[in-house]
């Protein structure tokens, strides 16, 4: 009976201890790890369209308790890092004092500049880098890179990016990317009008439609308004692809000067684009048709409208002036709307 019970108490003793080794193992993950994971890409190259978000997958080796911070650099054609904050202020080679992020053309990167994050505080020199961060227990990582769209033929382009971490950063890494990103080609028709500046005798914004200059577009189709805009600067309209084809009229006008006069001549520097995204960007300088000192439409001279012309045929778009010029300077006088219906129009 003695050695029974002996033979109980020891097979008591092991599955007690099993279950402790068991219980150990099961509850692992939920004990914070000390060291710094490596973290690994799973994949090292994306390509994207224009304006489309890029990104960046990462595997964390185990989670830790610490927010984990990767620093990201933009590379030039030397494999160099770029800068990515302008001093104004500030000291450039301690971080003190407020800093210009630089606008690139491609890209924005949606995280802190290294500026920004206080990494400063760790001495170190220079300008370049973000900080992204992520929270502590994190398993993967999304990077995510903003492309931006034009409405240039820019071709295909290529950025180059590394990945890595510093010694007070709470992970590993060391990696180069790359963000291959492709031309948008749009099938709508933007219009826009632009007369933005420091041009006046005063010192109001032009684009102040209170104090400054109201200009306006206004799209007609079939003999009725079917798009205006009279709010904004520059001001836009948008014929979708999906929209009739046909005729359409665009009408480019002077509302008011609001009493306002220029230090630069009397002509206001403004300009009329039409854009089909990555087709074509063409440009009219329309300054000559408005002078100032004349005023618009609203202050009595009637002559400050001109009218545009576009064939729509599918996804294909034919601009002319009114002496059917195209894509030029050209005059329409004979504006549809009386000075009081549209002055309702716009209030």
């Amino acid at each position: 009976m003695k050695n029974i019970h002996k033979k109980t108490s020891y097979s008591l003793i092991i599955v007690f201890l099993l279950g402790l080794v068991t219980f150990s193992c099961e509850d692992d993950d939920s004990i914070p790890r000390r060291g710094k994971p490596e973290l690994t890409l799973m994949s090292n190259s994306v390509t994207v369209t224009e304006g489309e978000t890029a990104t960046f997958t990462l595997d964390v080796e185990y989670a830790v308790s610490e927010k984990i911070d990767i620093r990201i650099d933009i590379l030039d054609i030397d494999g160099n890092p770029v800068v990515t904050a302008n001093p104004t202020d500030g000291d450039a080679t301690t971080g003190n004092g407020f800093y210009d992020r630089v606008q690139f053309e491609a890209i924005e990167v949606p995280y802190p500049t290294w500026f920004e994050s206080g990494y400063f505080e760790y001495g170190y020199q220079g300008g370049s880098g973000y900080i992204a961060s992520f929270p502590a227990f994190t398993e993967t990582i999304e990077l995510n890179i903003e492309t931006l769209q034009d409405f240039i033929q820019d071709g295909t382009q290529t950025i180059n990016l590394r990945l890595s971490a510093t010694s007070l950063m709470q992970a590993t890494i060391q990696e180069d990317v790359t963000l291959t990103i492709n031309d948008f080609v749009g099938n709508d028709l933007v219009t826009r009008l632009n007369w933005a500046g420091d041009y006046l005798d005063s010192a109001a914004d032009p684009c102040d439609i209170n104090s400054g200059l109201d200009m306006d577009l206004e799209l007609i189709f079939d003999g009725a308004y079917v798009q205006t805009s009279y709010n904004e600067c520059p001001e836009e309209l948008i014929i979708l692809s999906s929209d009739t084809d046909g005729i359409y009229t665009i009408d480019a006008s002077f509302w008011t000067s609001n009493g306002n006069t220029s230090v630069d001549g009397n002509n206001i520097p403004v300009s009329i684009d039409f854009l089909k995204a990555g087709v074509f960007v063409e440009s009219v300088d329309l300054s000559s048709i408005f002078p100032l000192n004349d005023g618009g439409l609203s202050d009595g001279n009637g002559n400050a409208i001109t009218s545009f012309f576009v064939e729509k045929t599918g996804n294909t778009y034919t601009i002319t002036d009114s002496n059917n010029t195209q894509i030029a300077q050209g005059r329409f006088a004979d504006y549809r709307l009386s000075i009081e219906e549209k002055r309702l129009l716009k209030n």
